[in-house]
């Protein structure tokens, strides 16, 4: 009777070992890590992928994480605030004193699980206070203008940054992967009034846009206009230099035959002014082809 109740206090003592074991048997999938907190303390290394062997249920609790999930937080309103919202929620203010309306989305990471579990309980609530106060910060730098049209990569920038640095100095345990302005909207009360000046902000740039499509079309038809005259005023510096070659050289060969015959090279000079003159004289004398030129007119010997 003693043996059999040893038996079954053993069975017992067997089985609860194997319940306990088989509940402190942890599987971890790849991309998770795992945070156990051990009679309340974490365990300052988290379990990476893997079969991992703890303690049973109760003494160990855990936390699992995914290291590649990307997580999102919201911050601020550009809507109209709901009766449950806090007063001002969702108002910045710019750096020209203006009232904005801005929303915001952040993007992040775990990085430290360990530190990501330490670091609040709340760790959305803290870091949609973090982005806000970054947000602030960024549209406190620029005016309106900015905020409203083409500043607002840059405002992102500033945002991921800031709360970037601003989540390391915390030890928060992520990593701020991007910021993206979805929304930003002056206040209902004036948007009237924005959209008349952005209107005619609009037609300024358009009117500008124009005036200077014209300038750059009547510049570009000056510069083909000047360089079609310098093009011409070349080509005709290199015809008369042509020109004035082809006439020196023809009269250094006319000098090199006047240096060889003076008599031949007159009488060919006065035959060519003749040929030259005559078809402009109205009167003309005819001579009998055995009647003589006179030279002497030109100081040459017969």
């Amino acid at each position: 009777m003693r043996l059999k109740r040893w038996k079954i206090g053993l069975g017992l003592l067997v089985s609860t070992a194997a319940i306990a074991t088989a509940t402190g048997l942890v599987v971890v999938a790849p991309g998770e890590s795992v945070v156990v907190r051990r009679f309340g303390r974490v365990l300052p290394e988290a379990w990476g992928p893997g079969l991992h062997l703890g303690l049973p249920r109760g003494l160990d609790r855990i936390e699992r994480l995914r290291l590649e999930e990307v997580r999102r937080v919201e911050v601020g309103l550009a809507d109209t605030p709901g009766p449950n919202d806090e007063p001002g929620a969702g108002e910045y203010l710019t750096g020209d004193l203006n009232l904005i309306h801005a929303r915001a989305v952040v993007q992040y990471r775990v990085a430290d699980p360990v530190r990501f579990v330490l670091a609040t309980d709340d760790r959305e609530f803290t870091l949609s206070r973090m982005a806000e106060s970054s947000l602030a910060r960024a549209l406190s730098r620029r005016g309106i203008e900015a905020a409203l049209r083409d500043g607002r990569a840059d405002i992102a920038i500033d945002v991921r940054d800031d709360l970037d640095r601003a989540s390391r100095s915390y030890g928060l345990g992520l990593t701020i992967l991007g910021v993206s302005l979805t929304d930003a909207q002056p206040p209902l009360e004036v948007q009237p009034d924005f959209a008349a000046a952005q209107s005619a902000r609009s037609d300024l740039e358009r009117k500008g846009n124009e005036a200077r499509s014209r300038a750059e079309t009547v510049a570009i038809a000056a510069k083909s206009k000047a360089r079609a005259i310098d093009e011409s005023a070349r080509a005709e510096a290199d015809r008369g230099v042509a020109l004035a070659k082809a006439r020196a050289s023809r009269f250094l060969s006319l000098l090199a035959e006047a240096e060889r015959s003076r008599r031949l090279t007159v009488r060919r000079l006065y035959l060519d002014s003749l040929h030259d003159l005559l078809p402009k004289v109205r009167r003309k004398i005819l001579l009998t082809p055995d009647e003589p030129v006179d030279l002497s007119l030109f100081g040459v010997e017969k």
